[in-house]
C-alpha cells in the first residue's frame, strides 16, 4: 500500500471511540475418537497451566468459566478459563479446548493487541506437545464490536443506517400502503459476508438494532476470519494475516462511519 493511500484512510484520533470490544481468537484442531465421535485436544488441560505460568505476570488472575461444569470434550471450542491482569480489567485471555481468544475493550491500542496477539501464538506452539497429535491451527479471526447510539423519538432506524452509517435497507412502498403497518421497524438486523482476497478470508459486517449504555443504538461488527489451510501456521506469517486484516478492518470502519459519524467520535461536533 502506498504512503498516500495509508495517510488517506489513517483513522484519526478518536475523543469518543464506539468501541465496545476488540475480540482475535485462534483454533487448532482436535484429535476426534471413532468410537465415540468426541474431540479431544491433546494438549488441554496442560496447557492450560503452562500458559499461566509463562503469562502470569501479565495476567495474574484466573477465573473459572461456567462451562468448565461440562466434560472438556463434550464442549470442544468452548472457552473454560479467564485470565486477566485484574478483577473486571482488560485485556484479558480466555482459553479451552483447541481455542485462545484475546479481547480488549476501552484501553485498546491495535500495536498492543497485535504483540500480545504474536505472543499467545508463540506460546501455543512452544507448549504444544511434540510427537504425537500435531499442532495445525484452522481459525483465525478478528472481530470488532462497535456501539453507536441514536434518538428513536427523532430518527428513523433505516434512515439513520443509510445515511449515517452507509447501509441501506430498502421495501417496496406498497407493503405500508396497503397493509396498516408502521414504516418504522422494531428491530433492524443486517448481516452480510464476503469473499476476501487479503488475507484470504471471508469479510462479515453487521449492523443490529439494541442496546448501547440502556438507550437505543446500533451494534456494528466487523469481522475478518480464515479458515482451514488459509490460517497462518506461524508467528511471522501470521504477522502478516494481522497487518492486512488489521487494514481491512479499519478500511471498513472509516467507509461505514465517514462524515457525521467519524467527526463525532473524534470529538469535533
Amino acid at each position: 500500500m502506498s504512503q498516500s493511500k495509508a495517510q488517506k484512510n489513517e483513522i484519526p484520533i478518536l475523543l469518543h471511540p464506539p468501541l465496545i470490544e476488540a475480540i482475535y481468537e485462534l483454533r487448532w484442531e482436535l484429535q476426534g475418537d471413532q468410537q465415540t465421535g468426541r474431540f479431544r485436544d491433546v494438549a488441554y488441560p496442560m496447557m492450560y497451566g503452562r500458559m499461566y505460568e509463562k503469562l502470569k505476570k501479565e495476567f495474574p488472575l484466573i477465573e473459572d468459566l461456567p462451562s468448565v461444569q461440562v466434560h472438556p470434550e463434550a464442549g470442544p471450542f468452548v472457552v473454560r478459563h479467564r485470565m486477566r491482569k485484574e478483577r473486571n480489567g482488560w485485556p484479558l485471555m480466555q482459553i479451552g479446548p483447541g481455542i485462545i481468544t484475546i479481547n480488549d475493550s476501552k484501553g485498546y491500542s491495535w500495536s498492543n493487541f497485535r504483540d500480545l496477539i504474536l505472543k499467545v501464538m508463540e506460546s501455543i506452539i512452544d507448549l504444544y506437545p511434540t510427537g504425537g497429535f500435531p499442532l495445525n491451527f484452522v481459525k483465525s479471526e478478528i472481530r470488532y464490536i462497535n456501539a453507536i447510539p441514536f434518538d428513536v423519538q427523532r430518527e428513523h432506524a433505516l434512515t439513520y443506517l443509510s445515511e449515517k452509517l452507509h447501509m441501506k435497507i430498502e421495501l417496496d412502498r406498497q407493503i405500508f400502503e396497503t397493509n396498516e403497518v408502521s414504516d418504522k421497524p422494531n428491530a433492524v438486523s443486517l448481516n452480510l459476508a464476503y469473499a476476501l482476497n487479503r488475507p484470504v478470508g471471508n469479510l462479515m459486517l453487521s449492523a443490529n438494532l439494541g442496546q448501547v449504555e440502556m438507550k437505543p443504538g446500533y451494534i456494528v461488527q466487523s469481522v475478518i476470519q480464515s479458515m482451514g489451510e488459509t490460517v497462518p501456521q506461524e508467528e511471522s506469517s501470521m504477522d502478516s494475516w494481522l497487518k492486512d486484516a488489521h487494514e481491512v478492518a479499519e478500511n471498513c470502519f472509516l467507509s461505514l462511519c465517514k462524515g457525521p459519524l467519524l467527526q463525532k467520535f473524534a470529538g469535533n461536533v
